[in-house]
């Protein structure tokens, strides 16, 4: 009776919270807002009233966290954009910073948010716990013993996913110190929304989002990708999708367009570089760190027109390129960025990029982590396998993870449009 009155008054809170003040802004034609007409991805899912209890906390924290991100990305009181948060892309060059809803992929977005916002009834047909897909997982420990929601999802957890799914020792050693401390990594005084948040969407204030949406540590398990990636990302990295197809909130279209967006949350563990990788759809970071030392976030970002890619094979599927990360002046192709300076990276489609965290200047590296709210924008478009993340290689050594200070490469979807 007391977890349930304590849901209770979470319920009401969260309600208060994304349905006070939010107004259709100007940019917005309000016809294409109210009354909006859902279609899902997949049928309905209906539950019990025991059941639905926990699902509708895990719908009013979702609410919660579109709302906050939707006014993020639309906040140009800080910066010269209008009705928008200024965005860094590619770090290689000078002037590297645009307004983000410049670009009619985050328009699309933005709206598809407030349409869910303003038919939320509507929407909620669309939204499940889906505790019937066995490749998403609970990270467990102390996240999950803090959430009613969670211990109901019962999915299995990351401890149990690198015991029975992981082969290599290594990816599983590095795991298990993974899930043993990511209560730490996503909660506490070091997590940061950056300026233009509304409120806090971190763990911290929706512990419930955090530990039920259902995480997916992409890369630990073995397959052809893997093995040009690194170990320490293999075991510590994971992302979670809320809205999307993959997500708890699967919308195939609104007002009979396609809806592409996908958004969520990443971790990744300190001390290590995410990979030189590429994607054919465009996609977003913010920042929710503070960082330990200066430079310890630092982001490469390089667009698939840039001059310093040199094109090396052309066929009907991709374009291989090569990058001389080796080059004299490489260092300053990295952007150092936070929660409170340059939080926010927008990368556009075929932009080879990579993420490198510092973890000397953290007092117990084990315990901190990147952690960030993610994004991407067109997955409607399925001409462009917009699923597959493909990892760079080592171009003296292909086949091999691609490393600061050597010749990279990387294949570029040839995508349609």
């Amino acid at each position: 009776m007391f977890i349930l009155k304590k849901l209770g008054v979470i319920l009401i809170l969260t309600n208060l919270l994304y349905g006070a003040g939010l107004e259709i802004p100007n940019y917005l034609d309000k016809k294409d807002i109210l009354n909006a007409e859902f279609k899902c991805l997949s049928e309905p899912v209906k539950y019990n009233k025991k059941d639905q209890k926990y699902v509708d906390i895990l719908w009013d924290e979702t609410l919660v966290y579109l709302k906050a991100y939707a006014l993020a990305l639309t906040n140009g009181d800080l910066n010269h954009c209008m009705s928008s948060d200024e965005a860094i892309y590619d770090t290689t060059k000078k002037d590297n910073k645009m307004c983000i809803m410049d670009r009619r992929d985050m328009k699309n977005m933005v709206k598809n948010i407030y349409q869910i916002l303003f038919n939320k009834e509507k929407a909620k047909v669309c939204f499940s716990a889906r505790r019937d897909v066995n490749w998403i997982y609970n990270p467990g420990g102390e996240l999950q013993e803090k959430s009613p929601v969670a211990k109901w999802a019962n999915r299995m957890t990351f401890e149990e996913f690198f015991d029975k799914k992981v082969k290599n020792k290594d990816v599983r050693k590095r795991g298990k110190e993974f899930t043993k401390n990511f209560y730490k990594m996503v909660t506490g005084d070091e997590i940061h929304m950056p300026k233009t948040f509304p409120y806090d969407v971190s763990a911290n204030s929706l512990p419930n989002l955090w530990a039920a949406a259902g995480w997916f540590p992409m890369y630990a398990e073995e397959s052809k990708r893997n093995e040009k990636n690194f170990l320490i990302i293999r075991g510590g990295y994971a992302y979670a999708e809320i809205l999307g197809h993959w997500g708890l909130l699967r919308i195939d279209e609104i007002n009979g367009q396609k809806v592409g967006a996908e958004v969520g949350m990443t971790v990744q563990v300190v001390d290590s570089l995410y990979p030189y990788h590429n994607h054919a759809m465009p996609e977003i970071y913010y920042n929710m760190r503070m960082p330990a030392c200066v430079k310890q976030f630092k982001s490469f970002a390089i667009r698939e027109d840039n001059p310093l890619l040199k094109t090396v094979e052309v066929n009907k599927k991709f374009r291989r390129v090569q990058f001389d990360a080796g080059a004299k002046n490489e260092p300053d192709m990295w952007v150092s960025g936070s929660a409170m300076n340059n939080s926010l990276l927008y990368l556009h489609e075929n932009t080879i990029h990579a993420f490198e965290v510092d973890g000397k200047c953290e007092a117990k590296p084990e315990e901190r982590a990147l952690v960030s709210v993610w994004a991407r924008t067109n997955a409607h478009d399925k001409r462009n396998d917009y699923g597959t993340t493909l990892l760079c290689e080592s171009a003296e050594k292909p086949g091999t993870p691609a490393h600061r200070g050597e010749m990279i490469q990387c294949d570029l979807t040839n995508t349609k449009w």
